[in-house]
């Protein structure tokens, strides 16, 4: 499935294309183990649901594939097995928070 390149998002005062919002997802993703004491309070939580209320319902799909690519990337790092598993783990719970929350509010 390819993913909509007329998706663009404004967070914090600046703009993200598509290539954009991967480089940060990715970003925050690896920054991630760092924050995971803090659940819905990351950076990347806040990133998620952001880009959820600008993207158009049709191309959310986009941020499960987003995601799946992150953890193919963490996967064929070199960081320790443990490490990237609670990088995968943290990642995907604040996605899905972001997305949970976002549903509701949505209700």
């Amino acid at each position: 499935m390819d993913m909509p390149q007329r998706v663009s998002i404004r967070y914090k005062d600046a703009s993200f294309n598509l290539n954009e919002i991967r480089l940060r997802t990715f970003k925050l993703g690896l920054q991630i183990w760092e924050e995971q004491t803090k659940p819905r309070k990351t950076e990347l939580y806040e990133f998620i649901f952001s880009c959820l209320k600008q993207v158009e319902r049709q191309d959310r799909f986009m941020f499960s594939l987003l995601f799946i690519e992150l953890t193919d990337m963490i996967r064929n790092s070199r960081l320790e097995r443990g490490t990237k598993e609670v990088i995968i783990k943290t990642a995907f719970r604040e996605f899905a928070c972001a997305l949970t929350d976002f549903e509701d509010a949505v209700k």
